[in-house]
């Protein structure tokens, strides 16, 4: 019974494998849940990860690994004390990363934690950034801007979502899923249901359902983010009942080996290159047509962490390591087919797949074990470094309310952290062979705020940065 229930897993996989092209790009996503990798990320801090994060997974080597790409401690230093605590740790910054674009070619180059774009769950505060912020219902980053650290970009506001849905511009929305090509548009999904006045009239929007922005209703500006919109122009392309349907039709188990047959909510999405074409066309109230591409997506219902995609009606997702999901019958979806470790071996991880984006990545990241220490104790700094050693750094950062620490361009940055936090004092060269350090300082005698990057080099030879990291010493 054994030898035939794994023979027909392997025929079932082999099918599924052999029907849709494989997907060979690397993946950034976040998580609903807290969640650790299967990697144990050697031991350290990085092995930890949060909703508020963003984690990366490689195309190869097989199988799956994941790691921590985007800490919330990088968020916290380049966003400063943004909500006027007096404090630079914040453990709750933005909630969690509801969903996240990039603009990269058919995700074909590298993005850095400078140039994702994400929406949170939760607003950061204005301390820093002043104006708007950014809000659930935002599409943005922050950026180091003319006018000082913890700015904030925005690739689209929420305000010009609402013209698109034909709302108030005051509407409160937030953004739960959103994917963008540029011969596509920008395609989104709500978090809750609301009434909308779109392309063609008045609608319940439902939160499962996909609709888009095209390109002939929004102006790009020159920096490649959405600079206006047409009113009324929204348009959907999937319905929520269609995303119960390719939910169902992708015969997909969730954490408890339970086949899952609704959608309930859109979680996050992304255009699915591995397609060749086009899914289908849509008419407008233009009379002009939409072409809908095919997408990765996930959904409320999706708990283990399965991928599907929308090709033929709705099957689990592929990459070269094999399916992003467990069909029906063989058992719960675990969490390993992303990278991350099962809670036990009966049951899957507790997460959805919360926001996606097809993307090449760089790791090289630090954080700190504890993050706010007493005078006179030692910090203990973790890092993922590309390198078999690794450079320590610190750096002093300012205090007092609303503080944001001041960076630059490291100037040998080609796939990594852009920036660095000057001036870097050196504090001691680790050993980061197998891919993770530690570095722990000497007592730290006097309150501070300190920010700790690594340096190294990487297999080809360039110089790279590490994204910082903070301690507060009180």
């Amino acid at each position: 019974m054994l030898a035939t229930s794994r023979l027909l897993l392997t025929l079932t996989l082999t099918t599924a494998i052999a029907q849709a092209q494989v997907m060979v790009s690397d993946f950034l996503f976040s998580v609903s849940q807290p969640e650790r990798t299967i990697s144990g990320s050697g031991g350290t801090v990085l092995q930890s990860l949060n909703p508020n994060e963003i984690v990366g997974m490689h195309s190869s080597p097989c199988p799956s690994q994941a790691e921590k790409w985007l800490p919330r401690s990088c968020f916290q230093t380049m966003a400063g004390d943004e909500d006027g605590d007096n404090n630079y740790y914040e453990p709750s910054i933005m909630g969690s990363i509801d969903a996240m674009i990039s603009v990269q070619a058919a995700g074909t180059s590298f993005s850095n934690q400078r140039t994702i774009w994400y929406s949170p769950s939760v607003a950061l505060g204005t301390t820093v950034s002043g104006a708007l912020g950014l809000r659930p219902g935002d599409i943005g980053r922050i950026a180091r801007a003319p006018a000082g650290d913890g700015r904030i970009e925005y690739f689209i506001r929420r305000e010009m979502i609402n013209t698109a849905l034909g709302l108030p511009i005051g509407t409160a929305i937030d953004v739960d899923a959103a994917a963008f090509g540029n011969n596509y548009g920008l395609f989104l999904s709500l978090d809750t249901d609301i009434v909308v006045n779109l392309c063609g009239g008045p609608v319940l929007l439902r939160d499962g359902d996909v609709f888009v922005i095209a390109p002939m209703f929004y102006i790009m500006t020159t920096s490649q983010t959405i600079g206006g919109v047409a009113p009324n122009s929204a348009v959907v392309v999937h319905t929520e009942a269609q995303m119960d349907l390719m939910v169902a039709n992708a015969n997909v188990s969730n954490r408890f080996g339970v086949c899952i047959v609704n959608a309930v909510d859109t979680e996050s999405l992304e255009i699915d290159w591995s397609a060749t074409a086009a899914a289908f066309a849509v008419p407008t109230c233009t009379g002009v047509a939409i072409f809908v591409p095919n997408f990765l997506f996930t959904t409320e219902t999706m708990t283990g962490g399965a991928i599907l995609s929308t090709q033929a009606g709705g099957m689990i997702a592929t990459t070269g390591c094999g399916l992003l999901g467990t069909p029906c019958g063989f058992g719960p979806t675990f969490g390993n087919q992303i990278g991350l470790l099962p809670p036990t071996a009966g049951f899957g991880i507790a997460s959805y797949v919360n926001a996606l984006a097809v993307q090449r990545i760089f790791d090289f990241e630090a954080e700190t074990v504890v993050p706010v220490i007493p005078v006179g104790a030692t910090a203990q700094i973790d890092f993922h470094s590309p390198g078999p050693l690794t450079w320590v750094f610190l750096t002093f950062a300012p205090g007092g309310v609303g503080a944001v620490p001041v960076s630059s361009p490291f100037p040998w940055s080609i796939l990594g952290f852009p920036d660095m936090y000057a001036p870097l004092n050196y504090m001691g060269l680790i050993g980061t062979a197998g891919g993770f350090g530690s570095y722990v300082t000497p007592p730290i005698p006097f309150p501070c705020d300190l920010i700790f990057s690594g340096i190294a080099f990487t297999s080809s030879g360039g110089l790279e940065i590490s994204t910082p990291t903070m301690v507060e010493v009180f």
